[in-house]
């Protein structure tokens, strides 16, 4: 009797059994391995779901999952972005944030200090990571985002209270310790609720959200401004922007699910579905037992050192332009209300990206790293534009080159974007890929805490030479060994065996 091929996945590949020899599990044998999944369904066996099943839950899932993982993304970009807006109105002189110094005999204004205090904010960030990553793998998800939103929303209110430049930075370190968590959190939602080759579109979505943040909130930013009151105007944005994150917050309480076992949007069967769908990524789900040859195995691992430098080298424009936007943008020669503005076109075209590429990526199977090398020549282009570009404050000069320079520099996002899409396919193991998610994230730290410093005022009338100059600077194996069987890959799916010890696990590009 000739035997069937099944496809499931792209981890499933003709039905050629191996030997004991290569796989030997059996029914019960990993039923200890910790994995969630052990709760609803058999670890062991595979049940059998339909196709027609399986999109009815993954729509569910995108109805109810992805909006407020966009929303609370956009959030945290908000909080972080409301420093450039206060930039415009005042707080730069009211915290002493500006000094004058000589180059030369000339007097020239140096923002030192508003470096220090965005950059400050990644390095908060950066220590309060490895306890997010520890925290969100001990904790349920849904419960640890909404608790740090909460959090996180009462200490951006805080700034309210700052009076001095000292206390700007106390204020912005805590706010990035506090937020640390987030990222990560979502690296793990994302891996736990969709399919490897699903993954890249949901990353592209609620990463986005950073550019429909940026559109949406300088025009927030700037409308808060406008109210005259007893406070400066920058200090009524960090109030409201923060209250609302926090009320946010208390929202996603009770509209984040722990995990597919937990959500209130989808049914027993549905339930089962969601888990059994997952069964051939040989990812698993969630596994709260830290496991210390995990983080060892990610240690030594290539491929997490390969993550961690793409991250770094890409995130230096987002350092530089998150925290020095506003002031590149109105050196141009715009008022600060036309600077405002055009700060948003910076937001459309990261968002337009993202979704270009996680489409791509979602339909057009290894196509990640292609996309993220792509995307890296907008951003040599536009860096070019904005450094080489006629005098910014000549009467004759086109504004519009070193605009649109600023622009294209935007796309580096979705470089990052498909590099975390990536990391998530590739890292089996819970713990191995929640420490994953936190050395890169804490690389996305430490590059963002650097950029701001390369942003020298003094060069303005050169165009900022030093920033641009470094952002510019800047499978066959295991087949050969036999396929899987579709009873050998149920067996593993759960196992929370990481990519490097499962050999029915297939990498991805």
């Amino acid at each position: 009797m000739t035997k069937q091929v099944v496809t499931i996945g792209e981890t499933i590949a003709p039905n050629i059994t191996r030997g004991s020899k290569n796989v030997a599990y059996e029914k019960g044998i990993h039923a200890n391995s910790g994995d969630i999944a052990a709760q609803l369904v058999d670890t062991a066996i595979a049940a059998d779901i339909t196709p027609e099943q399986e999109k009815a839950v993954l729509r569910r899932v995108d109805m109810f999952l992805v909006p407020v993982m966009f929303l609370s993304f956009a959030f945290q970009f908000l909080d972080k972005a409301c420093l450039t807006g206060a930039a415009l109105f005042g707080i730069l002189t009211d915290l002493d944030l500006l000094q004058i110094g000589f180059n030369g005999n000339s007097p020239v204004i140096k923002t030192q200090r508003y470096s220090y205090a965005s950059l400050i904010f990644y390095w908060g960030y950066l220590l309060g990571l490895f306890p997010g990553v520890y925290f969100s793998q001990r904790f349920p998800l849904g419960k640890y985002v909404s608790i740090t939103m909460f959090v996180w929303g009462g200490v951006t209110v805080c700034t309210v209270a700052v009076t001095s430049y000292p206390g700007l930075l106390v204020q912005r370190f805590f706010l990035g310790f506090t937020e640390a968590g987030i990222a990560p959190a979502f690296s793990l939602i994302t891996a736990m609720w969709y399919k490897r080759q699903e993954q890249p579109l949901r990353y592209a979505i609620w990463y986005s959200s950073v550019g429909i943040g940026t559109l949406i909130g300088t025009l927030m930013l700037y409308g808060i401004g406008q109210i005259n009151g007893p406070m400066s105007a920058w200090r009524y944005q960090f109030m409201i922007i923060g209250s609302i994150t926090s009320v946010w917050g208390v929202a996603l309480w009770f509209l984040l699910p722990d995990s597919p076992l937990t959500a209130y949007f989808l049914t027993k069967e549905q339930k089962v579905v969601a888990v059994e769908r997952m069964r051939w990524e040989q990812i698993g789900l969630e596994n709260k037992t830290v496991k210390m040859d995990q983080i060892k195995e990610a240690l030594t691992d290539p491929k997490t050192w390969f993550y961690v430098s793409i991250t770094f080298l890409c995130n230096f424009t987002n350092g530089a332009l998150t925290g020095f936007g506003s002031v590149i943008v109105k050196s141009f020669g715009f008022s600060t209300l036309r600077t405002i503005l055009l700060l948003g076109g910076g937001g459309v075209w990261a968002f337009a990206f993202l979704l270009a590429g996680g489409l791509i990526s979602c339909y057009v199977r290894n196509t990640r790293t292609i996309i993220a090398l792509f995307c890296c020549l907008p951003v040599i282009a536009g860096s070019t534009m904005v450094w080489q570009s006629d005098s910014w404050t000549s009467k004759t000069s086109n504004r519009g080159v070193p605009l649109w320079g600023f622009y294209m520099i935007a796309v580096a996002s979705t470089t990052y974007v498909m590099n975390l899409a990536l990391m998530a396919a590739n890292t089996a193991g819970h713990t191995k890929k929640a420490f994953t998610a936190g050395l890169v994230w804490a690389s996305y730290c430490i590059s963002n805490g650097i950029a701001p410093i390369t942003v020298l005022t003094q060069e303005e009338k050169q165009h900022y030479p030093t920033a641009f100059i470094i952002i510019l600077g800047l499978n066959n194996k295991r087949d050969a060994i036999g396929v899987a069987s579709r009873n050998a890959a149920a067996m593993t799916g759960f196992n929370d065996t990481t990519d490097l010890k499962n050999e029915n696990f297939r990498f991805q590009t």
